[in-house]
């Protein structure tokens, strides 16, 4: 019986230290089977010349929001490059809502207050320009929001006043005590819990939308985290059977693991019931119904670590700092943030969920919040101790040295995103001040402690493609064209490891994925040009000539 394929003459970097470059890869069944001649051309039914063009293993982005990538796609965009001055952004706004009728949502994202001389937009300005319709803008953090007086009205408020603000939240108030507008973490569920709810199928075709996308950019696997929980990072109650609705119906087009949101997990009896108590105890289950934890799937669709945000953004200047920020006018010089949830809240549940087995992932982005995720995950391997259990801090914001080196030590996986340096670099330095910006978003320090350092976007947060990514990780600029903390620099060797190899440690898949060796599956990416070799400054300028997944042409042709 015939092999599937081979790929022939090509310049293949495998990031498999035994055989680093080869020159051609057989499939069979979706894996690889042989490199260069381990197997001879005649054993395979197909032979795809590859013409000598530079090959890597398939992008795996780490942290990635592909569902909310593809809400973006339908949304009106009101990011910088979009709508780079206030004027513009209500223009975009007061066009989308003459294209509405009456009453209906207008939704758009991906504002920065730092783009727009350090403003949100105020609802008294959307209420002039879509007088009729309720409005929502997403943040580009999307830990803030802002809504319109049509909006609060919608959700009960109307002249946008008699809301009590949650715990992890704030809300701006003008002199007559109504809101302005904004909506801070936990806050925007005072508005976003009575927007439109979506159906398990507009989500699944969101998931399809942003997975063509993802495809044409090089990506092949990504792990979605925050899922089931709409207040915070999720679309629906029924994000994950969206993926499974995705995949029966071929609309999921890339590898994914799920994260579902800590908040889903709920305490489990002995048989499997849910028990009624609101909180774990020692010694009791803690997860989804039946005891599902990480691990369960396969190849394309698997459920990963249980995520949770600890705290805020730095844009934003809600992440939780040990020192203030830098002032702005009209905010509080004392400023240094604050946790999402109370210490012991958190505390509790992760603990619990590791002690179930779960991986724990957990959003920390100030130096005070990754103080707090380091004494609990500290806390939950004294009490229970588990091998390799690979916690992860996202994004791991600002860090000083001796956090990278405990952080190390404890075995934990740094979760940042090289991109944010270029897209929010500006406002970041601007939040911190020179002295601290040294610590923030550090890449280097991480790979020289020995950490399993993976590549990720964030996405929609800041754009998607690999190639910008790492061009962003070599370089380190901002939009401004300043230089970002250059010490922290990676080579682009180390930053295609990130983005391949690192990206499925986090996740525990290096024995499916991340390398291009027999067993694995046979997922890369074919360039337009060696990224190896070219100018660094041009990274981001290299194409993607085909995508390939399981040995299937899924995006252009080789």
């Amino acid at each position: 019986m015939a092999l599937d394929v081979i790929f022939t003459n090509g310049s293949i970097h495998t990031q498999d230290p035994g055989h680093p470059l080869v020159h051609a890869l057989g499939v069979h069944g979706g894996r690889i089977v042989s490199v260069d001649e381990q197997l001879p051309r005649e054993a395979f039914d197909r032979v795809v010349n590859l013409r000598g063009a530079t090959v890597v293993p398939g992008f795996h982005d780490a942290h990635c929001h592909l569902s909310l990538l593809g809400e973006a796609l339908v949304q009106v965009d009101v990011s910088p490059r979009a709508a780079p001055t206030m004027a513009e952004l209500l223009e975009r706004i007061g066009a989308a809502a003459r294209d509405s009728e009456p009453g209906e949502w207008v939704m758009g994202q991906g504002y920065d207050q730092n783009y727009l001389d350090g403003h949100h937009p105020l609802a008294v300005e959307l209420d002039a320009v879509a007088p009729l319709n309720p409005v929502w803008l997403w943040h580009n953090s999307r830990h803030m929001a802002v809504a319109n007086s049509a909006a609060f009205a919608v959700a009960g408020y109307p002249g946008r006043a008699g809301f009590t603000v949650p715990e992890g939240g704030r809300v701006p108030l003008d002199d007559d005590g109504s809101a302005q507008g904004l909506l801070e973490e936990t806050a925007r569920a005072l508005v976003s819990d009575h927007l439109p709810a979506k159906t398990t199928r507009v989500v699944a075709e969101q998931i399809g939308a942003a997975g063509d996308v993802a495809v044409a950019a090089g990506i092949t696997s990504i792990t979605e985290p925050g899922l089931g929980a709409p207040a915070h990072l999720g679309q629906s109650p029924t994000d994950i059977a969206a993926y499974q609705l995705a995949r029966d119906e071929g609309l999921l087009r890339v590898r994914a693991t799920l994260m579902p949101y800590l908040t889903t997990l709920h305490p489990i009896d002995p048989t499997g019931c849910t028990v009624a108590q609101p909180y774990p105890l020692e010694g009791q289950g803690f997860g989804l119904d039946l005891g599902i934890r990480s691990g369960l799937g396969d190849e394309w669709l698997r459920i990963g670590a249980v995520k949770v945000l600890s705290d805020g953004s730095l844009i934003g200047r809600s992440a939780l700092m040990t020192e203030g920020y830098v002032p702005e006018e009209g905010q509080d010089a004392e400023n240094v943030g604050y946790l999402q949830f109370p210490r012991e809240w958190l505390e509790q549940r992760l603990v619990a969920a590791h002690e179930n087995g779960w991986q724990l992932a957990v959003h920390a982005i100030g130096d005070g919040a990754v103080d707090v995720v380091l004494d609990i995950l500290e806390e939950a391997q004294r009490r229970f101790p588990r091998e390799d259990a690979r916690h992860r801090i996202e994004h791991f914001g600002v860090a000083s040295d001796e956090q990278v080196a405990r952080a190390a030590s404890l075995g934990v996986v740094p979760v940042p995103q090289g991109r944010f340096v270029n897209e929010l670099g500006d406002g970041m330095a601007r939040a911190l001040g020179e002295r601290r910006t040294r610590f923030c978003y550090r890449m280097k320090s991480l790979v020289d402690a020995g950490m399993v350092v993976p590549a990720s976007t964030d996405a929609p947060i800041v754009d998607y493609p690999p190639l910008s990514n790492i061009h962003d990780m070599v370089n380190r600029l901002t939009a401004s064209g300043a230089p970002f903390v250059p010490e922290e620099r990676i080579s682009v060797d180390e930053a295609v490891h990130a983005y391949t190899v690192a990206s499925a440690q986090a996740s525990h898949q290096e024995d499916e994925k991340g390398s291009l060796t027999p067993g694995k599956l046979a997922d890369f990416v074919v360039l337009s040009e060696d990224i190896y070799t070219v100018d660094p400054t041009t990274i981001r300028d290299i194409g993607i000539t085909a995508t390939v997944i399981g040995g299937e042409v899924v995006h252009g042709r080789v």
